[in-house]
């Protein structure tokens, strides 16, 4: 792989010395950031307070995870991908011809998005998040499961009634605790280069006190320069600006934020090795994102406290297409905009809680995107939730118990389950429908928690899901199983010293009729069989009702199971030393699941400082799984990743700077976790972060 550098990335490289031969003072080990320690102090961020509107109950922490400002600024990611990349039993997956980056986590995939209250359109949320600027974030949580029955709608805006939906990614960004700004330089291989400056101010009084804070950043990429073993490029070439601003304020009771987030670029759809399908160097062009979210809460009193948030999100994106390389290359338009509102009131009545709310969603896409292009999708959904906790026994016992319903109505769609093949008829087709309401999709869970000591506490939890799909068929006379899910999670987790914070998950979930379509059989215009076939089914030359009579789905639905345990570790070896350790295994797999879920993964990470020198590296490791694909050679997984970094700690004047020399993927490993899409190997970097 080449290294080279166009004049962004060079500028870099170059003031790195010159920073360094400045007028430096004393070595300092003062991480270069705006310290972060006293907004994790907010009311709503701290994990149990009522405030925080992504709560979730005391059960849940076993199987719930936060990745913090301090370990975004160890790890250095690129995006929100590579960032949950390091989380347990996650893996980020590479782009597809159009279904674009993802997550699996504990090998589901079917999780939603919510930035600052803004609840993303899952389709849409993998295109919106690789351009959101890593400065802007303070923490995220992955919530999984049945944990998540408060966070939003766990349906629709997907599949046409959806499955029930796995868990909640949430983004929270920056808020300011004081003055403060910082700015980052970075430049790496592939003709990468990204700068990033996020600055924000506090003002007021305990009485009313309020902020503003704003972030800007650019990122562009030429992607590897070598090819495929096809002779296809790899197609991963990106350009974005982003920026977001935010404000607040605390009074009276009042906690309000508002947000407003907005990007534009260009981005490649990788292309696929000898064993992938599809190449043709697809891109965006141009990709723009809108979203502005209203969040907050009012504490009437010591008992009662209203959360809201409400938000509107809008993405325009030219898709542009070509059979081959050279092209003629053609265009769709892929729009969306989504509005969501959230209420909720919280009841505190000694050692008893009780949270009732609702959400409203309306999503609309007017020429359609992904395998349904020109064809309209226009849904609204509506749900009720109930969330009670009682504390026992001087607190030392928590139990749980939520319920939830979701109903969507489809304004403009589609009669039919697809899981990633074009219809009969295309934008014509007889499986187009309107204004259908489907059967109400149920959600439960209970949980417990017991503090057996100050420093050990046990957790269980159970949930279940059932989404019908009534009337939801495939072709006209074929109707669908209904989807449930059943989870059940039980651990321990504790502090046996300062170096070594164990936990142990075990976890079970079972899918009755998980569905996976391939495509459908049928005869096409010159009379030949199309067996299992996805994509574009003639339209001309053959009636509809003909066609219609002779079209039969291929796909699978069968009960699914995925069981195993999580066993986690984390501490501080000495002031300045820190890891963590996970290890995903799973003892059970059934159907599906076992050619899409690796056995094993495992992640480790871990930041040591000396004097002026700080070393931190993360270590992933992911078992061969079978993968989607027919083709026998075509495993995904079987990778082991390293990075690592060593920074340098100085000042300039009174501003201290860290240098960063880091590399990723330093084994150079090739992996795929999407069929045929290649990672791209070894990246070096450099990279400046400087405090004010």
């Amino acid at each position: 792989m080449s290294f080279h550098l166009k004049p962004v990335s060079a500028l870099v490289l170059i003031a790195f010395p010159l920073l360094a031969s400045a007028q430096i003072a004393s070595p300092t080990v003062t991480l270069p950031t705006v310290p972060v320690t006293a907004e994790r102090m907010r009311v709503d961020t701290a994990p149990q307070d009522v405030h925080n509107a992504f709560r979730t109950p005391e059960s849940s922490t076993n199987h719930t995870q936060t990745i913090t400002r301090d370990e975004i600024e160890q790890l250095r990611p690129r995006d929100v991908f590579e960032l949950l990349n390091s989380a347990s039993g996650v893996i980020s997956t590479q782009g597809s011809r159009k279904g674009f980056s993802g997550l699996t986590i504990r090998g589901d995939s079917n999780f939603r998005w919510i930035l600052d209250g803004a609840y993303l359109q899952p389709t849409m949320a993998s295109r919106i998040l690789r351009s959101l600027p890593i400065m802007a974030i303070e923490e995220i949580k992955v919530v999984r499961g049945g944990s998540a029955l408060t966070l939003g709608p766990m349906v629709g805006s997907a599949s046409p009634g959806g499955a029930p939906v796995d868990g909640f990614v949430v983004i929270r960004t920056r808020k300011p605790a004081k003055a403060g700004a910082q700015v980052r330089l970075a430049a790496e291989s592939n003709a990468t280069a990204q700068a990033a400056v996020w600055a924000g101010t506090t003002y007021g009084t305990d009485a009313g006190k309020g902020y503003v804070a704003g972030v800007l950043s650019h990122a562009k990429t030429d992607g590897p320069g070598d090819k495929l073993d096809n002779g296809a490029s790899y197609n991963t070439g990106s350009r974005s600006t982003g920026g977001m601003a935010k404000t607040g304020f605390e009074s009276s009771g009042w906690i309000v934020d508002l947000m407003f987030y907005k990007d534009s670029g260009t981005f490649q759809i990788p292309n696929a090795n000898s064993h992938g399908s599809g190449q043709g160097s697809w891109y965006m062009d141009p990709s723009k994102t809108d979203i502005v979210s209203l969040s907050g809460s009012r504490t009437w009193n010591t008992q009662n406290v209203t959360l809201f948030s409400l938000s509107h999100g809008e993405s325009k994106q030219t898709f542009w297409t070509a059979n081959t390389a050279v092209g003629p290359y053609s265009f769709v338009q892929n729009d969306n905009d989504v509005t969501h509102f959230n209420v909720r009131h919280n009841f505190d009545m000694d050692k008893t809680r009780v949270v009732v709310g609702g959400d409203y969603m309306y999503w609309n896409a007017p020429n359609g995107q992904q395998y349904y292009e020109g064809i309209q999708r226009e849904e609204l959904t509506k749900g009720v939730f109930i969330q009670a906790e009682q504390r026992l026994f001087d607190d030392r016992l928590t139990l749980d118990a939520s319920y939830r319903t979701d109903r969507v109505y489809i304004l403009h769609g589609l009669d039919y389950y697809t899981g990633g093949a074009q219809p009969f008829g295309g934008v014509n087709s007889p499986l187009k429908t309107t204004d259908k309401t489907l059967a109400p999709a149920v959600f439960s869970s209970l949980g417990a928690s017991w503090q057996l000591t100050k420093d050990w506490k046990l957790a269980g939890r159970y949930s279940q899901g059932k989404q019908a799909t009534d009337g939801l068929n495939p072709v006209p006379k074929v109707t669908l199983s209904d989807d449930e899910q059943r989870k059940w999670e039980f651990g321990v987790e504790g502090l046996a010293a300062a170096w070594f914070n164990p936990s142990l998950n075990f976890f079970h979930r079972e899918v009755k009729n998980e569905k996976a379509l391939a495509g459908y059989t049928y005869v096409a215009n010159n009379n030949s069989s199309q067996v299992c076939r996805g994509g574009a089914i003639p339209t001309t030359g053959v009636t509809a009702p003909k066609a219609t009579s002779a079209l039969t789905p291929c796909y699978s639905q069968a009960d699914t199971t995925r069981e195993g345990y999580e066993l986690a570790v984390s501490g501080n070896l000495a002031q300045r030393s820190s890891y963590r350790a996970s290890l995903t295994h799973f003892t059970a797999l059934s159907n599906t699941a076992v050619a899409t879920t690796p056995n094993d993964i495992l992640d480790i990470s871990f930041s040591h400082g000396v004097g002026v020198f700080t070393v931190t590296g993360a270590v992933k490791k992911v078992a061969a799984y079978r993968g989607s694909s027919t083709d026998l050679v075509a495993y995904l997984g079987g990778y082991t990743r390293l990075d690592l970094g060593l920074g340098y700690d100085f000042k300039v004047g009174a501003t201290p700077v860290r240098s960063t020399l880091y590399g990723r993927n330093l084994g150079n490993s090739r992996y795929e976790t999407s069929n045929g899409v290649q990672d791209a190997g070894r990246m070096l970097g450099v990279e400046l972060a400087a405090s004010f």
